[in-house]
């Protein structure tokens, strides 16, 4: 199939789902990518695979043009497959992730919040007669907080407004766990010190796991997938007398600007600065269950202390390996 579409065309394939993506300069592009799609439909009908025209959208990702740069103004070009006219779509769902024009992920962070809530009333209602706090945790492990897990490294939120709105989701659940649902958590402290009595980690701390996790699994050749062409290893050259970067360290190479914003949200880009803090002596762990045990360890210190709450650190459920 990925012979069929143009060099400058990309193809993502995944079981049965096919995306293609060009980047659009100008008429000529809409036309190589109409090509494109025609050879696709083409390709299909020989091979007996036809698409389904009603389920093929098309979603343009752009973001406003700066002012001064000769950008063609956007046009909804009408691409076919076949003799069937395809459709625009604000957001579309690819994968089990929601990605919209804008590429900020928060139709999917909407989604997963109101999935959520509707999981946990599904619960209490169903489960009151569950008393134990052990039971009342893996069942919101299990049925609730799962909704976060699938790809978040990818669509987690980074804007201290829709963290919050997580973070007070889960608070109701340990409220729940706890059968404390009347009691006032009114300071982080208290919040941080419940998240601590029933061992789960603030969502914040977890999905920055999640995605130190992802990044050990890119660093060490576990799964494949490579760093993007501007993150490099450090390779001992630096411009300072002393430099704390070490051989595990990530550099960045690129020159972040008004008009990249998205970049710096982005899971290579924000994940390489997390990971660099690490001690390298975690960082030097292979084995996967370890440093998930060491980082969760990590975040746990970080989180109380940022909060001035002394715990037991003694690792339990959260941290074993999934």
């Amino acid at each position: 199939m990925a012979e069929v579409v143009s060099p400058d065309t990309g193809l993502g394939l995944y079981a049965d789902d096919t995306k293609a993506w060009r980047q659009i300069n100008s008429e000529d592009d809409h036309i190589a990518l109409q090509n494109d799609v025609q050879n696709l439909f083409t390709w299909s009908i020989e091979n007996k695979m036809n698409f389904h025209p009603k389920k093929c959208k098309v979603v343009s990702v752009s973001n406003r043009a700066p002012p001064l740069l000769n950008v063609l103004p956007f046009i909804q070009y009408i691409y076919n497959l076949g003799e069937n006219p395809l459709d625009y779509a604000d957001s579309e769902r690819d994968l089990g992730v929601v990605i919209n024009s804008k590429l900020n992920f928060s139709d999917q962070c909407n989604k997963l919040l109101s999935k959520a809530k509707q999981m946990l009333g599904l619960v209490s209602r169903s489960c009151y007669f569950v008393k134990d706090v052990k039971r009342r945790r893996c069942l919101y492990l299990s049925l609730v907080r799962s909704q976060f897990e699938h790809c978040s490294p990818v669509w987690r939120p980074t804007c201290y407004t829709m963290l919050q709105r997580f973070e007070n989701l889960q608070k109701r659940c340990i409220k729940w766990i706890l059968a404390e649902e009347y009691i006032s958590y009114e300071t982080v402290n208290v919040y941080i010190r419940k998240c601590r009595e029933v061992d789960l980690l603030p969502l914040t701390q977890r999905f920055d796991l999640n995605d130190l996790i992802l990044f050990h699994k890119v660093v060490y050749n576990l799964i494949p997938l490579n760093f993007p062409s501007y993150l490099n290893f450090f390779d001992g050259n630096s411009r300072l007398r002393s430099c704390h970067l070490d051989h595990l360290s990530i550099v960045n190479t690129t020159c972040l600007n008004k008009y990249s914003h998205n970049l710096n949200k982005s899971f290579f880009y924000r994940t390489h600065t997390l990971w660099n803090a690490l001690p390298l002596n975690i960082r030097e762990i292979k084995e996967i269950c370890t440093f998930k045990t060491e980082v969760t360890k990590r975040l746990w210190n970080r989180v109380l202390s940022d909060n001035d709450t002394e715990f037991d650190l003694n690792v339990s459920s959260s941290s074993e390996c999934d």
